[in-house]
């Protein structure tokens, strides 16, 4: 008899089932068991100490675990190492690079080791913005380009999955900013998966769309954006596709569900307050049967609010 194939077991970028990781007498991460489905950017938050970094380290074969199951594009990091490096592009929290090396130099040597030749490095240049560094000297890098630089060579070669720990620590609001759009670039115009680590939540809300959530090594929650916060009762946005969407908007906008509407070319964002997700699934339903409306979604949930929820202020 063949086997009913879920969702997760026909597409998870990262599975982690049981992890465990000791220090000594000391857990940094405790049985932790999540998924993060191919494709996905996901959010991997927790406060200080939580254990994310360790997390990202056990996934790249960086530690092996104490106990458990891990596995990153079908390999097992603890046995395979050389190749999940291979298939994952990674910017570690606090990187060195050689201070006398130009930026150019610097991505040739990179794009070398990885048998990839000098078109890619004027791409990934062009991409991260860094054209005009590319005679500079790491050293003269301000932080928010030292970042760009770090991206630069996670991404050279498009590989299936990135690993991002504290991308935007330590970064004034702008450079954070610029990261973040070149981060949600990233997502848009590649078919790669994201795993970025923080503890700076509400930045992360335009560019995630899957969260894990932990706290004191112990993961608490995870899934889709939308999923967590039906479950959790927390604010959560629907993508509305209408021939009208001004007039959708409209009427969406008298019911008390709504929290807020915009509209964006032919769809409406609609934010609905978290324990009026029936009412409004209901009421979009009632739109679309009279024609006012082609097609609706859940799209998000506020990131800020959900780790309220699970892990707490």
């Amino acid at each position: 008899m063949p086997r009913l194939v879920s969702e997760a077991d026909m597409g998870a970028a990262i599975r982690v089932k049981g992890l465990s990781k000791r220090f000594g007498k000391n857990y940094a991460i405790r049985e932790a068991t999540f998924e993060v489905p191919e494709g996905a950017a996901a959010a991997l938050l927790g406060p200080n100490g939580a254990g994310k970094t360790t997390t990202i380290k056990v996934l790249l074969g960086l530690l092996r675990p104490s106990g458990g199951d891990v596995e990153v594009l079908g390999h097992d990091p603890a046995r395979e190492e050389v190749e999940v490096r291979r298939l994952a592009g990674v910017l570690h929290e606090k990187p060195y690079y050689p201070p006398g090396v130009t930026v150019g130099r610097l991505l040739t040597h990179v794009a070398r080791m990885r048998g990839l030749g000098d078109g890619e490095v004027s791409r990934v240049l062009r991409f991260m913005g860094l054209e005009q560094y590319a005679f500079t000297p790491v050293r003269a890098l301000s932080r928010g380009y030292l970042q760009r630089l770090g991206l630069a060579i996670a991404v050279l070669g498009e590989p299936p999955l990135l690993l991002l720990d504290e991308p935007t620590a330590n970064l004034d609001p702008g450079a954070r900013g610029e990261i973040l759009g070149l981060i949600r670039s990233l997502k848009e115009e590649l078919s790669t998966t994201i795993l970025i680590s923080s503890h700076i939540i509400p930045e992360l809300q335009q560019v995630c769309d899957y969260a894990v959530f932990i706290s004191q090594g112990v993961v608490l929650e995870h899934g889709r954006l939308h999923e967590l916060g039906r479950r959790r009762g927390v604010a959560t946005s629907f993508l509305v596709r209408s021939r009208s969407p001004r007039e959708a908007a409209a009427e969406i906008i008298r019911e008390s569900f709504a929290r807020s509407v915009e509209v964006r070319g032919s769809e409406v964002l609609v934010a609905v307050e978290g324990e009026k997700l029936g009412e409004a699934e209901l009421f979009l339903r009632q739109l679309a049967e009279v024609g006012m409306v082609e097609e609706y979604r859940p799209y998000t949930a506020s990131l800020g609010e959900l780790y309220e929820r699970v892990v707490g202020a």
